[in-house]
């Protein structure tokens, strides 16, 4: 008999789970999903990359260093952000290999997968690693570091359909 019950349960809640699926508010998207997370970046004039630069290390998000290992290395890209810092979403930048013929197809350089692909971290005034968000407002400086193999020749900086480069990483 508890068999029995125990199905009986398990059916109802898998009904409970469909109807509330069906007959939930869904939420209301004022912006085609392309524009979701952008924030104030709309246009490739918003962020001017400063400098690239390669290096066997870059640091996490605590500030400690952390090493490419044997067959990779780092590509440190600074940029200058012209709009406001708790407007930008740094998760959203990848390197990716070449433009793409359409949104979604780009190929990332390295594994984007890999827990060590990618850090960011914000730049003092002399261009140095701080953990510390600027207080002034305008414009701020930020360092975004990708894992890529060592052979990688080149790429792209991409962020929602803008691409800044090519950059030649050799």
């Amino acid at each position: 008999m508890k068999r029995g019950g125990y199905a009986a349960g398990f059916v109802f809640i898998v009904a409970a789970l469909i109807a509330y699926r069906i007959f939930a508010p869904q939420p209301i998207v004022k912006h085609p999903f392309v524009t979701l997370g952008r924030g104030a970046i709309s246009d490739t004039t918003v962020v001017t990359v400063t400098g690239v630069a390669v290096g066997s290390e870059t640091v996490d998000y605590n500030g400690k260093p952390v090493q490419a290992g044997p067959g990779h290395r780092y590509v440190l890209v600074d940029c200058r952000f012209a709009v406001p810092v708790d407007q930008v979403s740094f998760d959203d930048f990848q390197l990716v290999r070449e433009r793409a013929a359409s949104l979604g197809q780009e190929v990332n350089l390295g594994d984007h997968g890999d827990k060590d692909y990618f850090y960011w971290t914000y730049l003092d005034a002399a261009g140095r690693p701080t953990a510390l968000p600027p207080t002034a407002p305008g414009p701020f400086a930020a360092r975004l570091a990708f894992k890529v193999p060592e052979e990688a020749p080149g790429g792209f900086l991409f962020y929602w359909g803008l691409y800044w480069g090519p950059f030649a990483l050799k």
